[in-house]
C-alpha cells in the first residue's frame, strides 16, 4: 500500500498535482519550495474533518479527457515554468483547446462548487501568499468550522516560499535581500514566465 503521505502517490502527490493546476506551476517547481507537506497539513487543520479528502477526490474525478493534468498524477502540463515560445508549432491549437476544456472542467466540479471553490480558492492564496484567509461566515454555518479557519501567515517558510516572488520577479521583503544597488537595475523577467 503506497504512504498517504509521499510526495510522488499518496495524499500529498494528489495535493501537488491539484495545486499545479490552480496555481499554473509546475508540480515540480512546488515540490521545489518544500512546502506541499506543510501546506498540506496546513489546509487540512484549517478545514473541518473531510473537506480536504473533498477538494482531492474531485481533482481525481475530473475527466481523463479534460486536457493535460486531469486525474491525479498528470500534472497541469506547461505552466511559467514552459518558457518562451511553448505556445509555438502545429499542436498549439490543440494545447489551447485541451487548457479551455480543463479549466471549464475545473470550474464546474471544483471552483463553481459552494463548498469546495472557497477552499480552493484560499488553497491558492497559500501557494501565492504563504498566508491562510478565514472563510466566509456563510462557508461556516453551512459546512463547519476549524479552530485554525483565521486570518494568519502560516510560517516564516511559508511567506519565504510564496509563488507571489517569482510571478513577479522580486524577492521576499525583509527576508531575502537582493544586494547592493539592486534597485538601480532594471527587473529581470521571470524565468520560465509565459509570454
Amino acid at each position: 500500500m503506497a504512504d498517504p503521505e509521499d510526495r510522488n502517490t499518496g495524499r500529498a502527490g494528489q495535493f501537488a498535482d491539484l495545486s499545479a493546476l490552480l496555481t499554473g506551476f509546475d508540480r515540480i517547481q512546488l515540490l521545489g519550495t518544500g512546502m506541499v507537506g506543510s501546506y498540506l497539513h496546513a489546509i487540512d487543520a484549517a478545514l473541518p474533518d473531510g473537506v480536504l479528502d473533498e477538494l482531492l477526490d474531485a481533482f481525481g474525478h475530473l475527466p481523463p479527457g479534460a486536457g493535460p493534468g486531469a486525474g491525479p498524477g498528470a500534472g497541469p502540463g506547461p505552466g511559467p515554468g514552459a518558457g518562451a515560445g511553448a505556445g509555438d508549432g502545429p499542436g498549439a491549437a490543440a494545447d489551447a483547446e485541451a487548457r479551455e476544456a480543463l479549466e471549464a472542467a475545473v470550474s464546474s466540479a471544483v471552483l463553481d462548487d459552494p463548498k469546495l471553490g472557497p477552499v480552493a480558492r484560499n488553497l491558492i492564496v497559500v501557494w501565492y501568499c504563504g498566508t491562510w484567509t478565514a472563510l466566509p461566515d456563510g462557508w461556516r454555518e453551512a459546512y463547519g468550522t476549524s479552530p485554525l479557519d483565521t486570518d494568519r501567515v502560516l510560517s516564516a517558510e511559508a511567506y519565504q516560499a510564496g509563488l507571489q516572488w517569482v510571478a513577479a520577479g522580486a524577492h521576499p521583503a525583509g527576508a531575502l535581500q537582493q544586494g547592493y544597488g539592486a534597485w538601480s537595475a532594471e527587473p529581470e523577467a521571470p524565468k520560465g514566465a509565459r509570454t
